[in-house]
């Protein structure tokens, strides 16, 4: 069985994805790149070892299940998924159509797990295979005016955590990825960041002070993609600083940026001092021994 380091990428042609393309490739990694759009990862077919194919995340389970044995196919295994495609929709939960929020678990959530299914058989077959998949610290701790992105984070987070105890045995390693803000075009204006089309007047503050937050920090976030991939390569292939603090042992989530490390420790702690501000109610609900 062959050994030779495949990784399958979701979502390249923007952000992480592609840049995680050009510094496997820079490494001599083979990467099948996907896109919903291959005219915009036109450019990797002038990259060593790279291939490309089209993969859209709302396709059906089916199509997505296609896309997949064409992918394995090209070099006869794939030994590394990685789960990066993802976009956000923005308002509060009221002003957001349910139709929309669908549209996004679709992708976010239904189409990730789609293409996770459809390589298990493979892996499992292998007895071997890595799955990464981008989640973010919204997946911890959640904001305002994008629950329904945060929504479908939780979700990732539940899943991906389950599905790393249920596959432990098969020599599948599970690995959730969260960063905090990075620089990429994530929230460019018209891209992930659009004002509901029916606002609500009531929510207004809320929407003010997001906006607010997401102009500011387009274009000056602290996270460095470069860094962040390199850091991301070191977890795929157990090397660097990964490999320094894990001695081989693959965790099952990981901050990235000190925004997602501090608001995570955060979120820890206010769930410890709920828990102990609320234990004797909680306890209280015990059969008396």
């Amino acid at each position: 069985m062959s050994s030779q380091n495949v990784f399958f990428i979701t979502g390249t042609s923007t952000g992480f994805g592609r840049e995680l393309v050009h510094q496997l490739s820079a490494k001599g990694e083979k990467v099948i790149a996907t896109a919903r759009n291959t005219d915009k990862i036109k450019d990797f077919e002038q990259l060593e070892n790279v291939s490309t194919m089209k993969l859209d995340l709302n396709s059906s389970e089916e199509e997505i299940a296609s896309v997949v044995r064409d992918a394995i196919k090209i070099h006869g295994h794939v030994t590394h998924l990685v789960n990066n495609a993802a976009f956000s929709v923005s308002g509060c939960v009221e002003e957001v159509p349910i139709s929309q929020a669908k549209h996004q678990f679709d992708a976010n959530y239904w189409g990730t797990l789609a293409v996770t299914n459809a390589f298990l058989p493979h892996f499992r077959s292998r007895k071997s295979g890595f799955i990464a998949t981008i989640s973010s610290l919204v997946g911890i701790s959640v904001f305002p005016y994008v629950s329904y992105y945060c929504a479908s984070k939780f979700a990732i987070e539940a899943s991906y955590e389950a599905l790393k105890l249920e596959t432990a045995h098969l020599g599948i390693k599970v690995l959730l990825i969260e960063p905090g803000y990075f620089r990429t075009n994530f929230l460019q204006e018209g891209t992930n960041i659009q004002a509901p089309k029916n606002p609500i007047s009531d929510y207004a503050p809320i929407s003010s002070a997001m906006d607010k937050v997401f102009k500011e920090q387009n274009g000056t976030q602290l996270g460095d993609p470069k860094l962040g991939c390199e850091r991301i390569v070191e977890l795929l292939t157990n090397s660097g600083m990964a490999q320094q603090i894990s001695n081989g042992e693959v965790p099952t989530r990981v901050a990235l940026g000190s925004d997602s490390y501090e608001g995570i420790v955060k979120k820890g702690q206010d769930l410890i001092d709920n828990a102990n501000k609320w234990k004797d109610f909680s306890l209280s609900t015990d059969h008396q021994k």
